[in-house]
């Protein structure tokens, strides 16, 4: 059975989220509702944070991804999917450096080591899983242009530069792991910030953390700005490099480090009683203006590019501040819901499954109406998810606690 490419343009492509998404790795420790207390006093009684179990992070996670299944179904159903990316890399900064910062305190030092083997335990056995399946598919199905598409498309997830590929434009039309571009832009993150924490807790500089956030965030800003502005016209050659990279991207990844330190130090722990409601009003605010962006925009405009993206990024930021402050909030109990809890746990497989399903089981190919083809897709790559996560993902968590616990 031949597979032709797909006719319609990938709008974000990727990640999920129009490629977005992401990769709901973040930080990827499984979560579980009713467990220990986040935050914890020391024999001093001075206030430590401990970052735990958080059930309303894990389960937004989910709540974002579903937004990018909608999108990614038929590429017209919630524009604004793009947004659910923000919130998966503002929230991939927090934790990991939440991780981070935390380790550096307790011990007077950051192990690389143990970090990389950390999230090489949990970011690469997914992977190989998926790559692994479409061999398997790509065994009995013909697959035009499959050297790119697929083999090509597999490389560059496994050795990370996806988005530097979809973003000077060597991609090609409808890969089937496009959406790795987003995961690509979290690693080459982790290797960065995460030397930048050991250069910070080694000079015993706490500021030099802040300065190195600040400094992220500031030019890739300024990084996206030029390139969507250095041309007389905008074009979508400009906002593909702009949208894709992880230079012009890693803003939104910033902006979640600073929201890190600022947990662990303490900032955002005993607030009063009038600025945790303040809160939850800028809190409910913020996620009005998210669904507005994810049902009213559209990728590749002048205004996504140069507004959207940093405005949604602080709209997450101050979500998350939000679960973190106010656990027990309307909010996060609604967030921490065990169902959302579970399939945020799912997210990562999900997030790299669901694309290949999706251009497999497609109408193109199947000849069915939208709703039977949205069926067949979601239980196929659903299955996968809970098959991996209790196959592969949770023993490897199980161990990977031990690794942290050590």
């Amino acid at each position: 059975m031949s597979h032709p490419p797909p006719t319609r343009p990938v709008g974000g492509q990727p990640d999920p989220t129009g490629s977005a998404v992401l990769p709901p790795d973040a930080a990827g420790v499984p979560t579980r509702a009713g467990s220990d207390p986040p935050e914890e006093l020391d024999a001093g009684s001075a206030y430590r944070f401990r970052l735990g179990n958080r059930p309303p992070l894990t389960g937004l996670r989910f709540l974002v991804l579903f937004g990018v299944l909608v999108y990614h179904s038929n590429f017209k159903a919630l524009p604004g999917a793009w947004s659910g990316l923000q919130v998966f890399f503002v929230l991939s900064g927090f934790l990991i450096t939440a991780m981070l910062a935390s380790e550096g305190r307790r011990n007077g030092r950051i192990s690389l080591s143990n970090f990389y083997t950390r999230r090489a335990a949990r970011l690469v056995p997914p992977l190989l899983l998926t790559v692994a399946l479409l061999g398997v598919y790509a065994a009995f199905v013909h697959i035009a242009d499959a050297s790119q598409r697929l083999w090509g498309d597999s490389l560059a997830a496994m050795f990370y530069y996806a988005d530097y590929r979809q973003a000077l434009g060597h991609a090609p039309f409808f890969g089937y792991l496009a959406q790795t571009w987003s995961l690509s832009v979290e690693e080459q993150f982790y290797i960065i910030w995460s030397v930048l924490m050991v250069v910070a807790v080694a000079t015993q500089r706490r500021r030099l953390a802040y300065a190195f956030a600040i400094a992220g965030i500031a030019l890739s800003v300024t990084d996206r700005l030029w390139i969507v502005f250095r041309e007389p016209h905008f074009t979508a050659a400009a906002f593909t490099r702009a949208y894709y990279a992880f230079d012009s991207r890693a803003d939104a990844l910033f902006i979640g480090c600073l929201l890190g330190l600022l947990a662990v130090d303490g900032h955002l722990h005993g607030w009063k009683p009038w600025a945790t409601r303040l809160l939850a009003v800028a809190a409910s605010g913020a996620t009005a203006l998210l669904v507005w962006i994810l049902v009213g925009t559209h990728l590749f405009t002048l205004s996504v590019a140069a507004w959207w993206l940093p405005v949604s990024a602080v709209a997450a930021a101050i979500v998350i501040a939000y679960f973190v402050i106010s656990p027990e909030g309307i909010g996060s109990r609604f967030a921490g819901i065990g169902f959302f809890v579970f399939m945020g746990n799912l997210s990562y497989t999900v997030y790299l499954v669901h694309f290949p399903v999706y251009l497999a089981i497609s109408p193109d190919g199947t000849h069915w109406s939208y709703w039977p083809t949205e069926m067949a897709r979601l239980a196929v790559t659903f299955s996968i998810a809970i098959a991996s996560w209790y196959c592969i993902e949770k023993p490897l968590a199980r161990w990977r606690r031990r690794l942290a616990a050590a």
